[in-house]
C-alpha cells in the first residue's frame, strides 16, 4: 500500500510538469516583434533630450543678446536715471520714482522725489485736488491733498457711500475691463477701499490689497494710498474722482471733481519712468519677434520695446487634449520645460530674472506669456562702476516646440508603421516555420509505426531547403537511412545464424543418428569425431560473436601511445612477404615516420581483417597493394587488390554478420570488415570501400588523424 500511495502522488506531478513546454516559436516571434516598441519610446527620450539641448541653447544665446543690449547701457547711468523730458500732460500722468521705504502716514516727506517735480492740480479751490503719483518696485502710491471745507466721515452702519466724503479711482484691469476703487474713511487714519463696478455704489466686503492713510490739514484732508500694479492692466491708466459731499440745506449736496483728461476720455495713461533716449535705444536694435525690457536698480521699468506678434498659433495654446496623438499619449507631450507654468506667473518670472541680474549674475528662466506662448526671459546687469540696472530679454521659443511636436509625430508616424509592417513580416515567417516545422514533425513521425518499426527509409519533406530546417530534414534523413540499414541487418542476423548454426547442428545430428544405427565400433570414432567438429564450429561461431560485442568495450578501455604507422605497416608487409610465399604483396610509402595515437595491437588486428578478405578475394595472378599517403593532418592507409567489385551500396560490406563470398565458409561469419570499421571508428578515424576506376578490383581506404611527431618511435623491424 505504501509503494502504490506514493506512485499514485507522484504522477499527477509529473504530468503537471510534463505540460509546461513554454510559448510557441510565434508567440516567441511576436514578442520579439513588440521588443521593438522599445525604438518609439528610445527616440521620445531623445525628443526630450533634445528640447533640453535646444532650450539651453536659446538660454545661452539670448544671454548674449541681453548681454549685448546691456553694453550699450554701460556707463550710462544718465540714460537709466533719466526722467522723461516732455509728456503729453493733456493725455499722461506721470508717476516719479521712489527711491526709500515709504510709509502710510499721509506725509510724502519720505518719497524723497526732486525738488523740480511737483503736483498735478485739478479743480476750483473747494473741492480741489492735487495729485502726485510716484512708483516703487511694482506699487503704485497716489497722494493726494484735497481741499474741503467740510469733511464728512462716513457713518459705518450705511451702505451707500454718497452720504459721506469719498475717493474713487478708476483703472482698467488685467481683462481689459475699467473698475473702480473706492477710498472711504469714518476717522482720521487707515482708510477703507471697496473694489466696485462701474455701475455699483457699495459693496460690503472691503478690498485688503489696497492700503492708504487719511490725514486732515487746515484746508481739507490728505490721502496717501498704495495700489499693486497687478491688478492694473497695461497699458497702465488711471483717473480719480473726488466725491465731496455737503450739508448746506436739509439733503446733501454732492460735488465731482474729475481727474481726467476730458470728458471723452475717463483716464489718464501712466507715463512711469519711461525714458525717451532709452525707448529710442532699444527700439534701434531691430530685434524681431522680442521684447526688450530696461530696468532700473529698483528693478523699476526705465524702458521697454516690444516686436513680438500676438499669435494664436502658439504650440501650447494648441495642445488640444482631444488631438489624436494627446489621446494616444496624453503624459509624453513635448514641452516639458513650459508644462507647468501659468501665464500669470511671468510678472514674479521676470521680477526674478531683473533681481538676479541686479545682483550681478545673469539668469535665463522658463516663462508663459499673457497669450500662453512659452517664453524664454534673460536678464543681464548694466554696470557703472557698480550694478546700476538690468536688460532683459524676452523671446517666443513656440517654434522650438512646434519643430520638435512635428518631429513626434513624424517618428511616432514612421516607428508605428515601420513596427507595424516588421510584426506582420515577423508574424507571417513565424507562420510559414511553424508550418514547415509541423510539416517536417507529421513526416518524421510518420516514418515509424507504433512499434517502433521504420516505415520507410527516407523522407521527401524540406529535404532540398537550404536553410537550418533543411539541414534538420537531411539529417533526420540519413539518420532513418542508418536506422533503416540497422533494421535491415537486425532481421537478417535471424536467418544468418540460422544458417551458420543450422550446417553443424545437421551436422552433429545426423553423425548422432548414425552412431545410433551402427553396431560396427570401428564406424563409432568417425562419428563421434564428426558430431565434435559440428560442436566445436558452433562454439567458433558463439566465440566470434562474442569477440565482436567485446570489442567495442576492449577499444574504449584500450591505452593509446604514440605508433609510428609507417613503420609498423612496413614492418607487417614484410612479414606477410616472408609467411605468405603463395600471395605478393606491394608496399609503398614516403620514407618518413607517422604518428598516431592509438593501440598497436588493435591496428595491426585491423590490418589482418583486411588482409584476410583481400586474400579471400583477389585475383591469383596480381599482387596484394599497400599505400600510405600523408595529408595536412591525416594519413591514409590503402588496401587493393584485383578481382570482384562491391555492390552499389559499398556502405553494407562493413556490417554485422554480412558476407559476399559465393560459397559459405565454416571459418568466416560476415565480421572481418566490421571489425575494421568499429577499430577504426575507435581511433577517430573512417573507413571506406571503393571499387577501382576501371572495375577490376576494389580498394579499402582507412583514414586516421596523425599526432604530433616525436624524435623517437616504436620499431616494427624485428617483428617476428
Amino acid at each position: 500500500m505504501g509503494l502504490g500511495t506514493v506512485g499514485l502522488d507522484r504522477t499527477p506531478v509529473m504530468k503537471v510538469r510534463s505540460r509546461f513546454r513554454g510559448p510557441k516559436l510565434r508567440t516567441k516571434l511576436l514578442l520579439f516583434g513588440l521588443i521593438l516598441l522599445v525604438a518609439p519610446w528610445l527616440s521620445y527620450l531623445q525628443l526630450l533630450n533634445m528640447e533640453q539641448l535646444l532650450v539651453q541653447s536659446k538660454k545661452n544665446s539670448q544671454l548674449l543678446v541681453a548681454s549685448s543690449v546691456a553694453t550699450l547701457f554701460n556707463n550710462r547711468e544718465d540714460l537709466i536715471g533719466e526722467l522723461p523730458a516732455e509728456i503729453d500732460e493733456s493725455n499722461f500722468i506721470l508717476a516719479y520714482p521712489i527711491e526709500g521705504t515709504i510709509l502710510l502716514d499721509g506725509d510724502i516727506s519720505d518719497w524723497e522725489t526732486p525738488s523740480k517735480i511737483s503736483p498735478r492740480t485739478f479743480g476750483e479751490v473747494d473741492g480741489g485736488i492735487k495729485l502726485t503719483l510716484g512708483e516703487r518696485i511694482e506699487f503704485l502710491y497716489c497722494y493726494l491733498e484735497i481741499n474741503d471745507a467740510e469733511v464728512i466721515y462716513r457713518n459705518p452702519s450705511l451702505v451707500e457711500f454718497d452720504t459721506s466724503d469719498h475717493v474713487r479711482i478708476h483703472f482698467r484691469n488685467v481683462d481689459n475691463v475699467i473698475e473702480q476703487l473706492a477710498l472711504t474713511f469714518t476717522f482720521p487714519g487707515v482708510i477703507t477701499s471697496y473694489r466696485l463696478g462701474i455701475e455699483e455704489t457699495g459693496q460690503s466686503t472691503p478690498d485688503t490689497e489696497i492700503g492708504g492713510f487719511m490725514r486732515e490739514t487746515d484746508n481739507g484732508f490728505v490721502l496717501e494710498v498704495v495700489i499693486p500694479l497687478k491688478i492694473v492692466g497695461k497699458p497702465y491708466s488711471l483717473g480719480v474722482v473726488f466725491h465731496d459731499v455737503d450739508t448746506n440745506g436739509t439733503e446733501p449736496e454732492v460735488t465731482r471733481t474729475y481727474v481726467t483728461p476730458n470728458s471723452k476720455q475717463e483716464l489718464f495713461e501712466l507715463f512711469m519712468l519711461r525714458s525717451a533716449e532709452t525707448i529710442r535705444l532699444i527700439e534701434g536694435l531691430g530685434y524681431a519677434n522680442t521684447r526688450i525690457i530696461i530696468a532700473d536698480r529698483l528693478g523699476r521699468i526705465r524702458g521697454e520695446f516690444s516686436s513680438q506678434s500676438q499669435s494664436s498659433n502658439s504650440f501650447v495654446n494648441n495642445q488640444n487634449p482631444g488631438t489624436w496623438i494627446n489621446r494616444i499619449f496624453k503624459n509624453f507631450s513635448i514641452g516639458q520645460a513650459f508644462r507647468d507654468l501659468q501665464p500669470e506667473d511671468n510678472p514674479a518670472v521676470q521680477r526674478e530674472a531683473i533681481e538676479s541680474a541686479l545682483r550681478g549674475e545673469p539668469r535665463a528662466l522658463e516663462s508663459m506669456s499673457l497669450m500662453g506662448e512659452p517664453l524664454i526671459v534673460a536678464a543681464h546687469p548694466i554696470r557703472h562702476q557698480e550694478v546700476v540696472g538690468a536688460a532683459v530679454v524676452e523671446q517666443n521659443v513656440d517654434s522650438i516646440l512646434q519643430f520638435q511636436q512635428n518631429a513626434f509625430q513624424q517618428i511616432l508616424f514612421v516607428s508605428l508603421l515601420t513596427l507595424g509592417i516588421i510584426i506582420a513580416v515577423l508574424l507571417g515567417y513565424a507562420v510559414r516555420l511553424a508550418f514547415r516545422i509541423q510539416r517536417l514533425r507529421r513526416s518524421t513521425v510518420q516514418a515509424i509505426d507504433e512499434y517502433g518499426r521504420l516505415r520507410t527509409s527516407s523522407i521527401n519533406t524540406e529535404i532540398n531547403a537550404g536553410d537550418e530546417i533543411g539541414d534538420l530534414a537531411r539529417s533526420i534523413d540519413g539518420m532513418l537511412t542508418r536506422l533503416s540499414q540497422h533494421q535491415t541487418f537486425l532481421q537478417r542476423m535471424p536467418r544468418t545464424l540460422r544458417h551458420e548454426i543450422n550446417n553443424p547442428l545437421n551436422t552433429v545430428s545426423t553423425s548422432l543418428e548414425n552412431l545410433q544405427q551402427t553396431t560396427d565400433p570401428a564406424d563409432w570414432n568417425k562419428y563421434l569425431e564428426s558430431a565434435r567438429r559440428g560442436i566445436t564450429r558452433i562454439g567458433i561461431i558463439v566465440q566470434n560473436l562474442s569477440d565482436a560485442a567485446s570489442l567495442e568495450d576492449s577499444l574504449r578501455n584500450e591505452q593509446r601511445t604514440k605508433v609510428d604507422l609507417q613503420a609498423l605497416v612496413k614492418s607487417y608487409v614484410t612479414h606477410l612477404n616472408s609467411s605468405r610465399k603463395d600471395t605478393k604483396f606491394l608496399f609503398k610509402s614516403d620514407e618518413q615516420p607517422l604518428f598516431i595515437n592509438a593501440s598497436d595491437v588493435h591496428i595491426e588486428q585491423m590490418l589482418d581483417k583486411i588482409v584476410d578478405n583481400a586474400i579471400d578475394f583477389y585475383r591469383k595472378d596480381s599482387a596484394i597493394s599497400v599505400f600510405l599517403e600523408r595529408s595536412r593532418s591525416q594519413v591514409r592507409l590503402i588496401f587493393a587488390n584485383r578481382g570482384p567489385t562491391f555492390p552499389d551500396d559499398t556502405r553494407m560490406v562493413f556490417d554485422s554478420l554480412t558476407s559476399m563470398r559465393s560459397t559459405p565458409s565454416k571459418m568466416h561469419f560476415g565480421l572481418g570488415l566490421y571489425v575494421v570499421r568499429v577499430i577504426a571508428e575507435s581511433h577517430n578515424g573512417t573507413v571506406e570501400a571503393i571499387n577501382l576506376e576501371d572495375s577490376s578490383g576494389v580498394a579499402i581506404i582507412v583514414t586516421l588523424p596523425l599526432a604530433e611527431q616525436l624524435a623517437t618511435g616504436t620499431s616494427y623491424e624485428k617483428r617476428a
